[in-house]
């Protein structure tokens, strides 16, 4: 345990659908504790067990740090499902519960991630792991988002397979080209052949699920033409997604820092990498790509530091550098 911090600290909280990560700084950005443990999506979970998930991980993070809730000078709750003005009315009575003190900020999760890689926290995140997301932020301090819905934009992992199984479906029924598709898919479902697939997805004996991306991303790689076709169109929606942010936030005619996170963006060099840089840069030629390399809690511990008053750019780069490398 660290000694009792004299100053106060600031807690970063990102919570996603499947992991919570809690970091306590102290008024120097020096990291004091942390705690990780299941997701804190409401949607998924629940408003109340959202309540217990922070309560616990908020527990031991400052247990750590060697600081009490009271201690706290600012927190930042960047937690997946806060996606509508709704929401926050929501969360707020379990947040409150919580007894923390100090100012608190809530936002949706990306935010966290946009922090983390941009300097300042200007700029846009594309996030394609399970599904897909972008958020962007400009020098005013305005903010916007893509809505998340799964409509009229890319979703990550679940737009890869749901292309990939409509692919392999047209190669069954000849209305498509053959595809290594049908033998990935058919050897992850362990069924004989197609109908056999189809048969269990549509009658519930088998499952298909969003971790069937990384086979897709598989067999681009290894120059199936489909399934590069596939990677082609989710890169290039996911691209134009962030491309339709950037200008909503009035910033495709200046250099503009892209940051990349999620699984689909680190396993989808090649054909979707490059389809997502073109679509971006067809409409912002200024744009540079930064892959997040970090954990997205860095970037809600700088929002809690300057809700605090302190300066969170000039650790940035420290911080970065020492969480993201575990020590």
């Amino acid at each position: 345990m660290a000694d009792a911090p004299d100053d106060g600290v600031v807690v970063g909280i990102d919570g996603g659908g499947t992991k919570t990560d809690v970091l306590v700084l102290g008024v120097d950005a020096t990291v004091l504790g942390r705690a990780a443990g299941g997701g804190a999506n409401w949607e998924g979970i629940g408003v109340e067990a959202v309540g217990a998930v922070l309560d616990e991980l908020l527990g031991h993070a400052l247990d750590r740090a060697g600081a009490g809730r009271d201690d706290v000078l600012a927190w930042a709750c960047c937690l997946a499902g806060v996606d509508w003005p709704s929401d926050p009315a929501r969360l707020d009575p379990v947040l409150d519960a919580l007894g923390v003190g100090g100012a608190r900020l809530l936002s949706n999760d990306a935010f966290a991630a946009l922090r983390a890689g941009t300097s300042g926290g200007v700029g846009c995140v594309s996030i394609a792991g399970t599904g897909g997301v972008c958020a962007g932020r400009d020098r005013s301090g305005r903010t916007a988002r893509t809505m998340g819905v799964g409509m009229g934009e890319g979703s990550g992992a679940w737009s890869l397979v749901g292309r990939a199984l409509d692919a392999v479906a047209a190669a069954h029924h000849h209305s498509g080209p053959p595809t290594e598709l049908s033998d990935r898919f058919t050897a992850a479902a362990g069924v004989g052949d197609v109908p056999a697939l189809f048969e269990g997805v549509t009658r519930g004996s088998v499952h298909v699920g969003a971790d069937l991306a990384g086979a897709v991303l598989a067999a681009a790689a290894d120059g199936d033409p489909v399934a590069v076709q596939v990677a082609t169109a989710v890169g290039d929606q996911h691209g134009r997604d962030l491309a339709g942010l950037a200008d909503r936030l009035g910033l495709t005619d200046e250099p503009l820092e892209v940051v990349t996170a999620g699984g689909v963006h680190v396993h989808g060099d090649g054909a979707f990498r490059d389809a997502f840089r073109a679509a971006v840069l067809d409409r912002v030629p200024a744009a540079g790509f930064h892959p997040l390399e970090a954990p997205p809690v860095v970037g809600a511990a700088l929002l809690a530091l300057e809700a605090a008053g302190l300066p969170g750019e000039p650790v940035r780069a420290d911080l970065l550098r020492v969480v993201g490398s575990g020590s």
